[in-house]
């Protein structure tokens, strides 16, 4: 874990302002993540790295976005997932185990993306510093 809590040169304050200014741009940006994101407070992290993930996903987001919503949960991905009802690809399921891991890292494993194609692959190292509750320090530019 990170020492940041001890290390007098790192700005809270500043942070928090820049998450939230994260936050804001990628709502601005999104509507479907938008409307999902604010059902939760800006720190916490888990909720807009999954909604996050599941949103780049329109499969995804088209059939358990109107549940997820609903219920303000992500019980509808968990259900997802273990319903035979749906045949999801392997870029669908891997979204869909992400987000519940950045939920709840300790109740669901998961192993690195590799089938994610490159615009997910790039929204899941978003997520990731979602999860963290703080601002990329890399920048992502599409080539």
């Amino acid at each position: 874990m990170s020492d940041k809590w001890n290390d007098t040169s790192w700005n809270l304050p500043a942070e928090r302002r820049q998450f939230a200014l994260l936050l804001s741009q990628l709502r601005a940006a999104e509507p479907r993540f938008a409307e999902a994101s604010i059902l939760q407070p800006d720190e916490v992290g888990e909720w807009h790295a999954a909604i996050y993930l599941l949103t780049g996903c329109p499969s995804v987001w088209e059939a358990l976005g109107p549940e997820i919503l609903a219920q303000r949960s992500l019980d509808p991905v968990r259900e997802g997932i273990e319903s035979s009802r749906e045949l999801w690809t392997s870029d669908q399921r891997a979204v869909m185990e992400w987000a519940l891991h950045f939920w709840s890292p300790d109740r669901f494993t998961v192993n690195f993306p590799a089938t994610f194609r490159r615009f997910l692959f790039t929204r899941w190292i978003v997520a990731s510093y979602l999860r963290q509750g703080m601002p990329p320090t890399i920048r992502l530019e599409q080539v």
